[in-house]
């Protein structure tokens, strides 16, 4: 019995080992880009480069059809042939560059005369371009006319972008958490006076308070609550749709909210990875490059904001090499053939995080995996980055492209119950044949 009593205690240990879940890193997967081959005689000698069409890793906005990404390689050495395998690119001839794009807001498309000017700022465009991969909002040179170009050196997250189709309701008193700690509070409706008087909230403490017509007389310029910084950048805005009378309280419809996070200023003397920024304007070499997209305006020229980054080291193409750029972003080489022959591929480590927590987990009729989309567009038809040019090394998923994270496979693992069952059966058995 005694022999028996052991068997079990080891058995049942066993059995808890195998069902409490141990703790994993987030799974990984890589996207890569179209693969460059030095004998394919398509391929034009002299420079060579990656846009949004040959790799999905970067930006693009499929509607209305921009991007703003360049891997360039520059080829002094053999400007006459392709790049060849062990070639070395130079210190500063490895070029990342991404060009911001102009593009009109959704608050916009609302008004039919074409401007939307609230307290003399023009929210009629915005400027957007891609870092690495997600997209980012870049600062106009000046928040009352954004055609007069923007400041690539200035950029912010959008946290929260609504498309056209997009309504939240709100009673009175109700606070409306929108992401980054902010949140906008209504704190009165007036239906006969046709007034919303609501104030914006940042982790917890007021930040500004407005009220805001509700009139459908009004135009939707009239209708918009705005708040901006100290420099007339847009931070917060919505615009009231209508409101209406309930039977215990008051509520009022908002569109268009659009919110973005504090901005980030790329310093002259930055270095990002094997990068070093070199200024915020177009270089000459790249005069003319035609890269991916459809709106007429993914034409490079000379002198044209863009942030510009080169190689702050020599790279040399070796066989079956991979050179790590930044943020989750390398190239891979390799050897293939009896003859040397480079083949190299753009590539990007990009990582699935899961926002379901563990009650959600054990109450849900099915598993669910909830994708952190913060370093991605919130409107996925027109900020997708997926190109048929372009391969997934796995499975297509929604994943946050930002974080920066080693090439490992994924660490995902399920309990063992069936072998837990198992376990628990031959115990049984034991116990059986000891009795018989």
């Amino acid at each position: 019995m005694k022999k028996i009593v052991k068997i079990m205690g080891i058995l049942l240990v066993l059995a808890v080992m195998l069902v409490v879940p141990v703790s994993a890193e987030y799974p990984t997967y890589t996207v890569r880009s179209t693969v460059y081959d030095s004998s394919d005689s398509s391929i034009a000698a002299g420079d060579f480069y990656w846009d949004a069409n040959t790799f999905s890793g970067f930006w693009y906005a499929i509607k209305p059809g921009l991007s703003s990404e360049l891997l360039y390689l520059h080829n002094s050495a053999n400007s006459s042939e392709r790049i060849q395998l062990d070639d070395t690119i130079e210190e500063g001839d490895l070029y990342y560059v991404c060009k911001p794009q102009k593009k009109k807001s959704k608050i916009a498309s609302s008004d039919d005369g074409g401007t939307f000017i609230v307290d003399d700022v023009d929210l009629e465009f915005i400027y957007q371009m891609g870092f690495f991969g997600p997209a980012y909002l870049v600062m106009p040179q000046d928040p009352s006319a954004p055609s007069q170009g923007c400041k690539p050196d200035e950029i912010a997250k959008i946290l929260l972008q609504f498309d056209s189709d997009d309504k939240k309701q709100m009673f009175s008193g109700e606070e409306w958490e929108l992401a980054g700690g902010w949140s906008l509070v209504v704190d009165q409706i007036d239906v006969e006076g046709e007034k919303v008087w609501v104030h914006l909230m940042k982790n917890g403490e007021e930040i500004d308070s407005g009220v805001v017509s509700s009139s459908a007389n009004m135009t939707n310029m009239d209708r918009t609550y705005l708040y901006k910084d100290g420099d007339d950048n847009p931070v917060f805005y919505c615009t009231v749709e209508s409101i209406f009378r309930g039977t215990d309280t008051d509520f009022a419809v908002f569109k268009y909210a659009f919110l973005r996070g504090d901005i980030t200023t790329i310093e002259s003397d930055a270095t990002y990875g094997i990068f070093d920024v070199e200024g915020f304007e177009v270089p000459d070499l790249m005069d003319g490059i035609d890269y991916a997209g459809s709106s007429g305006n993914t034409v490079l020229h000379e002198g044209d904001d863009a942030l510009v980054l080169s190689s702050n080291k020599a790279v040399t193409l070796s066989a079956d090499k991979q050179i790590d750029l930044h943020g989750g972003l390398y190239i891979q080489t390799e050897d293939v053939g009896s003859s040397p022959c480079l083949k190299m591929t753009l590539r990007k480590t990009c990582t699935i995080k899961s926002t379901v927590t563990t009650a959600e987990a054990e109450t849900s009729e099915e598993e669910v995996v909830v994708v952190d989309m913060t370093e991605t567009e919130v409107e996925q038809e027109t900020e997708s980055s997926e190109t048929t040019s372009s391969t997934v090394d796995e499975d297509t998923v929604e994943v946050d492209l930002e974080e920066e994270t080693p090439d490992v496979e994924s660490s995902v693992s399920t309990p063992g119950f069936g072998i837990t069952f198992g376990i628990l059966g031959m115990v049984g058995a034991l116990l059986l044949f000891k009795r018989q």
